[in-house]
């Protein structure tokens, strides 16, 4: 995964053994958007201060999905909050990210029809090996798992996005769900993007109450496990 950024890593975990995305694709792209703005991060090219996302080196990554995103924040005339730069982000997110692994060769596209009339496009890793890149992924995600203390700041971020897209448990299944869960999601609250991603999923779950319930579910991702 060394190779790849967080949204095309996000992008590999996502496909499931069919070929088609997993779970809503709504909430992949905004987790691929937000998986930019942690890219950035990670890099030291943004940073969340006094409420906003704010450039800090503007100088391109080499990585064409994060320079885009670092460009259009660069640009902007104006200073926005982490959330609305996840939904800033999230115009055309998947198809680009998808494409990008198309043409860098990780991913392989076939055009069928669900029930021989719904056009799909599935998606095939080109390498299942020690040296795949989600295979990498997955990796890093299960030594997560067994040791926060070791964790990098590419996998901590990692860590975050897939527990605010509520994947965790089912990317390392052979650990027991609730401590995958537990951990992940306490690496999610350190980082800023996957939080920003964890409250506008809940939201859009909810519909019009969705304000409220990420106000709570918030609330409750402070208090000790021992204590619920």
């Amino acid at each position: 995964m060394t190779s790849l950024s967080l949204a095309e890593a996000l992008a590999l975990l996502a496909l499931s053994e069919d070929g088609i995305l997993r779970g809503p694709q709504e909430d992949l792209d905004l987790g691929l958007a937000a998986a930019l703005l942690a890219d950035l991060s990670t890099a030291g090219k943004i940073d969340h201060i006094d409420g906003n996302v704010v450039v800090t080196n503007s100088e391109p990554t080499g990585n064409t999905l994060d320079d885009a995103a670092l460009r259009d924040i660069a640009q902007d005339a104006r200073l926005r909050g982490p959330r609305d730069w996840v939904v800033r982000l999230t115009k055309n997110v998947r198809d680009r990210t998808l494409e990008k692994l198309v043409q860098d060769g990780e991913l392989i596209r076939t055009r069928s029809r669900m029930l021989r009339l719904l056009p799909v496009d599935r998606y095939r890793v080109t390498s299942l090996g020690d040296s795949s890149p989600v295979i990498g992924a997955r990796q890093r995600l299960r030594r997560a798992a067994i040791d926060a203390a070791a964790v990098d700041r590419t996998s901590l971020a990692l860590c975050a996005l897939v527990s605010a897209l509520g994947w965790s448990s089912d990317l390392v299944p052979d650990l027991p769900a609730q401590d995958v869960d537990r951990r992940f999601a306490a690496m999610r609250r350190s980082v800023w993007a996957a939080g920003a991603l964890r409250d506008l999923i809940n939201e859009r779950r909810v519909g019009p109450w969705g304000p409220t319930v990420g106000r709570i579910a918030a609330n409750l991702d402070e208090w000790p496990t021992d204590a619920r």
